[in-house]
């Protein structure tokens, strides 16, 4: 499954957000790894034998264990595409190799779904940011990284071959229709910059998530298991007159949920998200079972809060 990949990449390598449910993923380059160094067979990049055209899921050979003691890089074939840039969404073919074993342990070419993220320091480790930038797309990737393969197991050095397939630009904000929104429980406005804000909702507070367009995007449509960029605010329906969270500061970067549906956000966001479409901005209203229930989220939301969120799809990979 597709969800694998992505946690076991996510525990090295991407980070959570505030509207996360799960615990912060841990440093990947710290712990060392359980095999000393002393009973390596094999230490290094140039030791690993990478074979299969890109495009198919490649096979991966050396003689185990492999221990490095720091992050490395290797362009094992150069592509003809345009150079990764800062900001981009990346879509990869992503492949997951045990040092201790040699063997795989996952590869998102089982699933045929690949794997996609920001460009985004905020959002992944500063490892994964530099083996990328400025490479090519089109090109094969090996790079090796200490950590855990999956959540509780020792750390070990881990090897990733990484197919990149594209990288473009996600759109900076919601881009469409303006749609009627009379039957929407707030009105949303916009600042120059694209910034929500909305009024004070109208009528009871609902008991099911419900889910209101207010700009109506042309892009494609949003399928469980992608990885999906928006920009997006938070209030309480008790309080619309400020935000709880929003990544529309000064430069904020895009929030990715990934695989969405199945991601480490609340409930209301993977099923609220899915079916809309690439340039769409929703109202999700999110009572306290799709939110953070009877223990709220400390400090900004007690418990059993009705929440608001206004999303801004800005694009969707995988």
């Amino acid at each position: 499954m597709r969800t694998k990949v992505l946690s076991a990449i996510a525990a090295g390598l991407l980070l959570l957000s505030a509207c996360g449910q799960g615990d912060e993923s841990e440093d990947s380059t710290t712990p060392p790894p359980s095999v000393a160094a002393q009973d390596a067979k094999s230490s290094s990049l140039d030791d690993i034998t990478v074979d299969g055209k890109i495009g198919k899921k490649p096979e991966v050979s050396f003689e185990a264990p492999l221990v490095m003691d720091k992050t490395e890089k290797k362009v094992l074939e150069q592509g003809t595409g345009d150079k990764i840039a800062d900001g981009e969404q990346v879509t990869a073919q992503m492949t997951l190799v045990s040092g201790t074993t040699g063997k795989t342990v996952e590869s998102s070419y089982d699933s045929d779904a690949a794997a996609g993220f920001p460009m985004d320091k905020s959002q992944i480790s500063e490892d994964l940011y530099n083996a990328l930038i400025d490479v090519k797309v089109g090109s094969r990737v090996m790079m090796s990284l200490n950590g855990s393969a999956q959540q509780g197991e020792a750390s070990q050095t881990l090897v990733y071959v990484i197919d990149i397939e594209d990288a473009k630009k996600p759109l900076t904000r919601a881009e469409g229709e303006k749609a009627d929104q009379s039957d929407n429980p707030v009105t949303v406005k916009w600042g120059d910059d694209g910034a929500p804000s909305i009024s004070k909702p109208k009528g009871k507070k609902p008991t099911e998530l419900e889910t209101y367009t207010t700009i109506e995007g042309k892009g494609d449509e949003v399928k469980k298991g992608q990885s999906v960029a928006v920009k997006y605010s938070g209030w309480l329906w008790d309080d619309t007159s400020k935000t709880f969270d929003s990544n529309w500061k000064k430069d904020g970067q895009p929030f990715v949920v990934a695989p969405v549906g199945e991601a480490q956000v609340i409930d209301g966001w993977n099923e609220g998200l899915v079916g809309q479409k690439v340039g769409d901005q929703v109202v999700l209203v999110v009572p306290p079972d799709k939110g953070y229930g009877k223990q709220g989220s400390e400090p900004s939301i007690p418990g059993d809060a009705t929440l608001i969120f206004v999303v801004d799809i800005l694009s969707a990979q995988g």
